[in-house]
């Protein structure tokens, strides 16, 4: 799939970090501007697109003056926030074999994203590809990678090692000093956002190699992040229902938004998966209706509500015509399983 994605879990950590930098009034704004709900930070697992990762860092950069708050977040990202891939990386025996692991682990926390690695005989120029990347405030993001790929390596060499120079595929020769000031480096012109780490760096081993998460395979990962890697654009829907913040009432063109992409083409590629939003959104619902009438005590009127349905009527025929039963006699069997199972 060509759409580019976030981990939930980094997604979460940049929101904390931006109410550190704005007014938590000028993020909830932001993300009402790009339609996701700040209460989607119950969800344990899933995915963003990357342009609304991108888009939020915009919005709140401009309200309140701040061209590199990219950058600035990037400094200040606890990169164990990760979890299991963090552990995974963070455990190699040696600084090349981490950034191995990261690059290839990559498809568990960004779906989509690719690392771009670049050679030269004294150096390793190591960072993601951003070519073709045009969404609203993708600079961000370039800016914030530089300062999360710097952790690795000082994982293995301490808190002062700085890269040679860092790359940035964009023009910074206004605020290059700022710049560099932040990333502690020589600013250079790339074809992608990177760090250069010198060769003899590399076999630098690990000062923790014997944590107990040294272990740690590359198989266990999936199962200990429990994601899924996203395979089709069916995936990607689904995701994104479970962040928005009008679940039922949320249109093709609303998640088409967050994807970065136009409503039509959204349905032209679920139409390629051989489904449709209208059944996506359906199943959805359906799953979400059951769960809150199973794990819940809130009036059927007001399940209905929260998956927008304005008249009980309209909820009550569309969750019998999924189940093959009432709300009411679901919620009752659900209960009587309940009480059975305690017995």
């Amino acid at each position: 799939m060509r759409h580019k994605f976030v981990s939930i879990v980094e997604f979460s950590h940049v929101i904390e970090l931006l109410d550190r930098h704005a007014s938590p009034a000028i993020v909830d704004a932001a993300l009402k501007a790009i339609n996701i709900d700040r209460n989607f930070q119950s969800v344990a697992s899933g995915f963003v697109p990357y342009a609304a990762e991108a888009a939020l860092l915009e919005t709140v950069a401009r309200a309140i003056g701040d061209r590199h708050l990219g950058a600035r977040v990037g400094r200040d990202f606890d990169y164990r926030q990760y979890g299991a891939y963090a552990e995974f990386v963070l455990s190699a025996p040696n600084l090349a074999e981490a950034l191995d692991r990261g690059r290839r682990a990559l498809i568990l926390t960004h779906p989509g994203l690719e690392i771009s690695i670049t050679e030269t005989e004294q150096h390793l120029v190591i960072g993601r590809v951003s070519e073709g990347f045009s969404v609203l405030g993708h600079r961000h993001l370039d800016e914030g990678t530089l300062p999360i790929i710097c952790y690795v390596a000082r994982h293995f060499h301490g808190q002062d090692w700085r890269p040679d120079w860092v790359e940035l595929p964009h023009d910074v020769k206004r605020d290059r000093d700022e710049l560099e000031a932040i990333f502690g480096a020589k600013i250079r012109t790339g074809v992608a956002p990177a760090i250069a780490i010198p060769r003899t760096d590399l076999l630098k081993g690990n000062p923790d190699i014997h944590s107990a998460s040294a272990s740690l395979a590359f198989e266990d990962l999936k199962e200990l992040m429990g994601v899924e890697p996203m395979k089709a654009m069916e995936d990607a829907v689904m995701a994104l229902l479970n962040i928005s913040p009008a679940t039922g009432s949320a249109t093709a063109a609303d998640i088409a938004k967050l994807l970065g992409v136009e409503a039509w083409t959204l349905r032209r590629a679920l139409r390629q998966d051989g489904t449709s939003f209208r059944a996506l959104r359906n199943r959805f619902i359906s799953r979400k209706a059951c769960l809150l009438l199973a794990d819940t005590n809130l009036p059927v009127e007001k399940i209905g509500e929260q998956l927008g349905y304005r008249e009980p009527k309209s909820f009550r025929r569309a969750f019998k015509s999924w189940t093959g039963v009432s709300p009411t006699d679901f919620r009752k069997s659900a209960n009587e399983q309940r009480t059975s199972g305690k017995t």
